[in-house]
Formats: structure tokens, sequence, C-alpha cells
């Protein structure tokens, strides 16, 4: 923390040393891990659960959409409501309500008690974001912000290979019923909320009723609890990256969403095969954001950075269906890995942070988030629109490549 902050609050922060930021920046990568591979999870059996009730194919949508829905629709007020009540405090008890929400959905009897098991795990997941990257900030020393930061995202990539990879394993090598996956996750997700409630602490004064003076970690002045204390500079910021990550977030959920489905009926990979090579992205993402964010944190920019990557990013859309052959689709994998949303990813939230008062936090990327996460709404339905109207999934990835380049125009508009 600057020093100007803490003579203007001199006991706003409970004692920590170096090893808090550390140990939060660990735990709230794990629950990233969990989140994303309950998430996952859902993938691999979908035929199986198709079976077992009759479902329609639209019956199966719905299950994902619901959760999207739920999730999408509480990032913004869970941050706000955060901001005035206490971060830890919203932070928890919706960490605990996503492992009840996925408890829930391996003891479903029907399809529309696992429907519900879905929006109630949704609800619990829309209160994360805001929440621990609000507490991640305050802990993080802003030397260290977007590496700190990145390693809280590689949890992201580890968990989607991790939701894939133990449903597949479980249910077609173990020939357990596909309802374990759900169970063992929930469980481990219940005890980490419990773990956070333990250890996660909440910086005195991060969060009050009556203005503040002084500067903040953005260097701007701030009416604390409120986003109305964020400065001009900092509004424009947050606008211009809510368009940034709407855009980001489209590519990478209709790769999330398709990639596996496409590889199957357009390029002949069977069921195994495309699960494996799926796993490419996520899996190259992880030393590829720390190595980024860590540099950017050396040379203190971290627009120049995004601004280097986006261009690979959008490049790499384009070759998946542009390029033939195995090798080429291997290389725009691991090109996307590199450049794409789970690199840039902590990159932006750290450039958000620092131009954000600290009593802003929460509600800041509760609406970053909000506007982004539309993206899970939009992109597999519109990319699904397209591959119908027009008979193949190209039109569908090259608007994401198109959306990648917008991102990369918001950000020259950027100050850091």
């Amino acid at each position: 923390m600057p020093k100007q902050i803490k003579d203007s609050v001199p006991d706003a922060r409970p004692p920590r040393g170096d090893g808090y930021w550390k140990l939060i920046v660990a735990l709230f990568s794990l629950g990233w891990v969990l989140m994303y591979a309950n998430r996952l999870a859902l993938s691999p059996v979908l035929s199986i659960i198709k079976q077992e009730w009759g479902l329609s194919k639209s019956q199966l949508g719905l299950l994902s959409s619901a959760f999207f829905l739920m999730y999408t629709f509480l990032q913004a007020p869970s941050g706000m409501i955060a901001d005035r009540i206490g971060r830890k405090t919203i932070l928890v008890p919706g960490y605990f309500i996503q492992g009840l929400g996925g408890l829930l959905s391996g003891f479903a009897g029907g399809f529309g008690a696992f429907l519900g098991a879905r929006i109630v795990a949704g609800a619990g997941q829309g209160t994360y974001y805001s929440t621990q990257y609000a507490l991640a900030s305050e802990a993080i020393p802003q030397r260290r912000r977007a590496l700190g930061t990145s390693i809280i995202n590689s949890g992201m990539s580890v968990g989607i290979a991790s939701g894939l990879t133990i449903a597949s394993v479980m249910v077609f090598r173990w020939h357990l019923p596909w309802r374990w996956p759900f169970i063992i996750l929930a469980a481990a997700t219940i005890l980490l909320s419990l773990v956070m409630a333990v250890v996660v602490r909440e910086e005195r004064g991060a969060r009050s009723a009556a203005p503040q003076t002084g500067a903040t970690s953005g260097g701007a002045s701030a009416r604390a609890g409120s986003i109305g204390g964020l400065h001009r500079e900092g509004w424009r910021t947050l606008i211009l990256m809510s368009i940034f990550n709407l855009a980001v977030m489209y590519g990478f959920y209709v790769i999330l969403t398709w990639l596996p489905y496409y590889l199957q009926t357009v390029r002949g990979y069977s069921g195994a095969e495309a699960g494996l090579v799926s796993t490419i992205m996520p899996l190259v993402a992880v030393p590829a954001a720390i190595f980024s964010a860590n540099f950017s944190d050396r040379i203190g920019g971290r627009r120049r950075v995004m601004l280097a990557l986006l261009p690979v990013a959008a490049l790499s859309l384009v070759l998946i269906v542009a390029v033939g052959n195995r090798a080429g689709l291997y290389l725009a994998l691991v090109l996307y890995g590199l450049a794409g949303k789970l690199t840039v990813d902590p990159l932006m939230v750290a450039l958000v942070a620092d131009v954000t008062p600290k009593n802003a936090y929460g509600s800041v990327f509760g609406i970053l988030n909000f506007v982004g996460s539309l993206s899970m709404v939009l992109a597999p339905y519109i990319t699904g629109v397209l591959a119908d109207a027009t008979g193949s999934f190209d039109s569908g990835i090259y608007l994401a490549a198109a959306l990648v380049v917008v991102a990369w125009l918001a950000l020259w508009f950027v100050r850091e």
C-alpha cells in the first residue's frame, strides 16, 4: 500500500506479512479451479443425461443458458452490495451456495430438479468474480498486481481441463454414475468455502458510508462504498474495458462451447481426441498469462502488452477454420492460449484496478464482468444460428476474430 494511504488511514489494514497476499492468490486460484471444473463437468455427460431423461437438444441447451443467465445477472448487484456490507460477507456464502448447487445437481431426480440446481449453482458463482478480485486487489502489492492476478486467473485454465478430464475419466473410463463428478466437486467446493471463511481478511475502511479523503490505490479520491467515487478517467477506462471484455470473452466462449463439437462434426475427430485437443488452449494459457503479467509488472505497462497480444489472438481464431491440417489447428490453439482471453484477462483486471478507488472495487469489477459475461449467453447461441444459416462454423468463428479486433481498437483509447 502506498505511504500516503497508510498515513490517511492509519490502521485500515490488519497486520499482514508478505505471505498473506501469496496465500490469497493461491486460495482464489483454487477457487477458480473448482468453479470452472463445476461448469465443465456437465459437457462430457450431456449425452447420458439426454438419454436417461429423454431430453431434447433445446432442454440440454437450457441447462447451460439458465446457469449463465443467473451468473451474469448477479455480477453487478453482488459487487455493489459487497462494497456496502463487505466483500467477504458476499464471497463466502456465495461460494458455499455454488457448492450446494453442485451437490443438488448430483442428487437431482429429474430435469426440473437438475435445472433448478444449475440455477442455484449459477447464482453462487455469480458472486465470486467481483468480490475475490476486490479482496485480491486490496491484498496484492500494486507492483505485483498483474502477476498475482494472472496466477489467480490460471485457476480458470486448470479448472477447464480438470472439469473435462474428471467427468470423462470417472464416467467413461471408470464407469461410475454421471452424478459422481458433481458430488465430489461440490464437496470440495463447500470445504473450500469454509477455508475462505477462516483465512480471508477484509481491509477495515475498504467500505464505509462516510466520505473518505486521501489518495487511493488508483491515485484518486473516492466516496467510500460507492461507484460514484470513481473519477472521470476511471469511468472512461471502465466503459472502454467493459467493451474490451465483452469482445474478448465472445471469442473465448465460442471456443469453449463449440470447439469439441466442431472437431467431431467438421474435422472428423473422435470424442476422446476432441476432448484432449480442446485442453491445449487452457494449458498453454497458464505459463503464458504468468509470463505476460510478470513482464507487464516489470515495464509498468499493462496496455502495451495487451496491444501486442490481441492481434495474435485474432489471427489464431482465423487459423482454426482457415487451415485444414492438424498441425495448423494445433498451432492456432497454441497461439490462442498464448494471447487469448485467459492471458489478457489478468492484465485487464490489473489495469482497471490501477485507476479505481479501492472502495469501489466490488462495484467496478461487478460491472466489468457483467458486460463481459453477456458473451456467455450470446456467443454460443449466435454461433449456432450462423452455423444453421450458412451450413458452416466459419462465419461464427470469423465474427469472433473480428470482435477481438474491436477489443484491440477500444484499447487504443485507454489511458494508462
